[in-house]
């Protein structure tokens, strides 16, 4: 993956869904970021696997957890018509990580920044240091609402100092490869995840259905 062309695709399909009709500032941008750290901490509470699959594989067909570790671990495979999670929403922890990555990579294709590095999620993710991904899912939180209201606090003073802004930028940066090497850690592909995410993104309606 080359992160600087994803994150133009990234803005591009936010752009196509209507996300970006009217201009957003960083503050709205960052408040949606820590969002998503709260939605995965919800899905941890919740007790709920790292990755599932809302399907038809319950019994009752309630769309209940389906927890697949491949399309031949579930329960229902060859039964499409019974299950088809494989192209639904993936839920959970790791989900929620991922989408809070994706807006990042959201806001830095509106703003054509580019990683200076070698442009890989892999190379990315390999300049995060043990220390820092290497905590307990609590603490990871934290971190992660940390690291974005410090993004926030660059951003929000970059047109009195444009080396806030691009302080600001590395520090988007450092949030995604914290989280996706925290996933890599706990044997979790964060890129194939990732590419799954925005591709189901791609498939929902205009603004996801909502009114407003």
């Amino acid at each position: 993956m080359n992160i600087n062309e994803f994150a133009q695709e990234v803005h591009q399909n936010a752009v196509t869904h209507g996300w970006w009709e009217t201009e957003r500032d960083s503050a709205e941008i960052i408040a949606l970021i820590h969002s998503e750290w709260s939605e995965a901490l919800e899905e941890a509470r919740a007790g709920r696997p790292m990755i599932w699959y809302a399907c038809g594989e319950q019994p009752n067909g309630n769309g209940g957890i389906c927890d697949p570790q491949d399309e031949y671990d579930c329960a229902n495979y060859g039964r499409e018509k019974d299950c088809k999670y494989h192209s639904n929403k993936p839920e959970g922890v790791a989900p929620e990580l991922i989408d809070g990555c994706i807006r990042v990579f959201d806001y830095l294709g509106k703003q054509d920044v580019v990683f200076k590095g070698e442009p890989t999620l892999d190379y990315l993710v390999s300049t995060t240091p043990e220390k820092v991904y290497r905590v307990p899912f609590p603490r990871l939180i934290a971190n992660l609402h940390l690291k974005t209201s410090q993004a926030y606090t660059m951003l929000r003073h970059e047109n009195d100092d444009p080396e806030f802004g691009k302080r600001g930028f590395a520090i988007l940066f450092e949030i995604i490869s914290t989280a996706c090497a925290w996933l890599a850690e706990r044997g979790v592909d964060a890129e194939r995840l990732m590419l799954e995410k925005h591709e189901y993104n791609r498939s929902r309606p205009y603004k996801h259905g909502k009114k407003f």
